[in-house]
């Protein structure tokens, strides 16, 4: 997360200056950057600088799929407001107040063959020409990134679950109930005003992408996404630099070994750092509900356990650790239906097997409790709680 610093744009002054210019040998933007580059005059050994084509599909490189667009874009635009040799030196947007000249410019764009759809709408557009080869623009993992910030900027929270990569879990009411108040109360998201796309990134076999935006003019976020079928949803949120999200791994492993050691001190650091960049990990939010297991604080360990499962209902640890709370503050049918969500999702999780029979055992389910504690001793015959339990039963059905 970083707070802003003497980052802006040297040129318009107001965006993130994310490139260095080897004209005015100072960082800018990438839209002055486009606004400088389409009269070719950059050197070579700039990687941003164009080279001319003949069908406008220059090459060159851009960060991002709305960089690419509004390049194209300023560049039709001027190549419109110039005299062109093709046009016997007149300039097309004169061209335009005349039929016959909207119709010579037609003639020459059918010539040129374009497939590109983003340069064949953008003609489209700017001339209001009606070409039969423009197709409607389908949603990009850009488009949708800002969708999903417009909502959050009109604190319409309910309004972005639909962007949610696993939105089918907010059916249950609880979990749908947590992930609004997690996102609204975020002290970030909750102040959003305004953002912009600083650059994107699709995986190797285009099923993931990374969307880097400049928000409040003051945080960086990156946006994970993922391809669901043929759109693309929010996976999860960074605050940070698409460069640290392959860091997640290794801070893990961090804090993990910390805990391990009763470094507890130690441990609180990491996870408040990085659980405010991490913010949509399940991970750090189960090791923060260690965290408080280890110093004693119930009320928190159990808002971390349940954010835990929220975002990841598989994740078998968290969901236990929160029945066992539950099952040991006597809240019998929360940590039963639990202990049940375990068992589907892992029908071999001897602890919450063993739990479970207990608690039917109470309730006289003594059939269901001994299926369950055969399996248990059928997995493991070493383990003993289950063992135990399986002896109590017996001397209830005696």
């Amino acid at each position: 997360m970083n707070i802003l610093k003497n980052d802006r744009c040297k040129i318009c002054k107001v965006k993130r200056g994310n490139r260095f210019c080897l004209r005015i040998g100072k960082d800018i933007c990438w839209q002055c950057c486009n606004e400088k580059r389409i009269d070719f005059k950059c050197s070579d050994t700039c990687r941003y600088s164009l080279q001319k084509t003949e069908t406008f599909e220059y090459k060159t490189n851009t960060d991002s799929k709305k960089e690419y667009e509004d390049l194209l874009k300023k560049s039709i635009e001027r190549w419109m407001n110039l005299s062109q040799e093709i046009f016997q030196n007149k300039i097309p947007n004169e061209m335009l107040k005349t039929e016959e000249g909207k119709k010579e410019i037609e003639d020459f764009l059918v010539q040129l063959n374009i497939s590109n759809p983003v340069l064949l709408n953008l003609f489209n557009v700017i001339f209001k020409l009606d070409n039969p080869k423009a197709i409607s623009k389908t949603e990009t993992h850009e488009d949708i990134a800002q969708k999903y910030l417009d909502k959050i900027i009109e604190q319409d929270w309910q309004g972005t679950m639909k962007f949610l990569y696993r939105n089918q879990q907010y059916e249950n009411q609880e979990y749908r109930k947590n992930y609004l108040k997690r996102l609204s109360t975020n002290n970030i998201l909750k102040k959003l005003t305004d953002y912009e796309l600083i650059s994107s990134a699709l995986s190797e076999d285009r099923k993931q992408a990374l969307v880097y935006l400049d928000i409040n003019r003051k945080y960086d976020l990156t946006l994970r996404l993922g391809l669901d079928e043929k759109s693309w949803k929010i996976d999860s949120k960074i605050f940070g630099k698409p460069e640290i999200c392959n860091g997640e791994n290794d801070a893990i492993k961090q804090v993990a070994m910390l805990l391990a050691k009763k470094d507890f001190s130690k441990a609180f650091t990491l996870i408040k750092k990085y659980s405010a960049i991490f913010v949509d990990s399940a991970d750090f939010q189960y090791y923060w509900g260690l965290y408080y297991t280890f110093t004693h604080n119930n009320k928190k360990l159990k808002e971390h356990f349940w954010n835990a499962v929220e975002i990841d209902p598989t994740f078998v640890e968290a969901k236990y650790n929160l029945a066992y709370v539950c099952h040991s503050e006597g809240d019998i049918e929360r940590a039963k239906q639990l202990y049940y969500e375990i068992i589907e999702i892992s029908p071999e999780d001897i602890k919450s097997l063993n739990n479970l029979s207990s608690i039917l055992i109470d309730e006289g389910e003594y059939k269901q409790a001994k299926q369950f504690l055969q399996k248990c001793v059928k997995i493991d015959k070493d383990f003993e709680i289950a063992k135990k339990n399986l002896k109590r039963l017996e001397e209830l059905v005696k």
